[in-house]
């Protein structure tokens, strides 16, 4: 396709009030430029609706001269931030680690399924080694807030957040990858054998590639270097 065009419902400046203020613009993706030739409008397709009462309707949000919809990612950041917060100040610690050791449970007892499996064995005691390390690094946190305060604490929360994540989703593959194996001891249709086959060789590549990156999130959270707690602005400043 050579180009596309866009019709577009806008708003300006100094229109009338509701529906009347509304104007039909016809906004293409490339435009004719002085010589004839098609050149970028400067008009990016940011996203689109795919929710199913959109169907019918082809609906695109557009992005125009900045691309705009990227200072969405700096709310991200800082959700991410307040969560890693929650997670270590709040969720880990509370009724002394109750819902925390409840956690650990629930994915032992998932590593424990696995054993049972000589093809699954591999993957559960990686898991339970960084399980582990997890809860070592956990006890290793509190006892810097017990020493040194919340904010040394809490200072690199979004890395254990990420870190706790890890361990999480690595569960969970563990956990299909059991239900996954056990249909195929147990002779699954052969219709259903590629869906099965998929589940463990995702398990697989999440053991492999992702798992690994918990070594250097425990690296920066066993380490007593307060670089960003020290850290201050006026360093950055001209």
């Amino acid at each position: 396709v050579d180009n596309v065009v866009h019709l577009m419902l806008v708003k300006i400046e100094g229109a009338p009030a509701g529906v009347k203020g509304i104007s039909l613009f016809v906004v293409p993706k490339k435009r004719i430029d002085d010589n004839g030739n098609l050149v970028p409008n400067d008009v990016v397709a940011s996203g689109v609706y795919h929710k199913l009462g959109y169907r019918g309707c082809p609906i695109v949000q557009l992005s125009m001269g900045d691309k705009s919809d990227c200072r969405i990612h700096p709310i991200h950041e800082g959700t991410t931030g307040i969560q890693g917060m929650d997670l270590l100040g709040r969720k880990v610690v509370v009724k002394n680690g109750r819902a925390f050791l409840l956690f650990i449970n629930e994915i032992e007892d998932t590593i424990g399924a696995a054993h049972k499996y000589n093809e699954l064995r591999g993957f559960a005691n990686d898991l339970n080694s960084t399980l582990t390390t997890l809860q070592d690094v956990t006890q290793h946190l509190i006892t810097i807030a017990q020493q040194q305060g919340p904010e040394i604490f809490l200072a690199d929360a979004t890395l254990y957040l990420e870190f706790f994540g890890i361990v999480t989703i690595a569960w969970q593959w563990l956990l299909q990858g059991v239900a996954a194996q056990r249909a195929l001891n147990n002779g699954a249709k052969k219709a259903d054998q590629n869906f099965y086959q998929g589940k463990i060789f995702t398990l697989r590549y999440f053991f492999a590639y992702e798992l690994p990156k918990t070594l250097g999130l425990t690296k920066r959270l066993l380490d007593d270097d307060r670089l960003t707690v020290e850290m201050q602005t006026d360093f950055f400043n001209d």
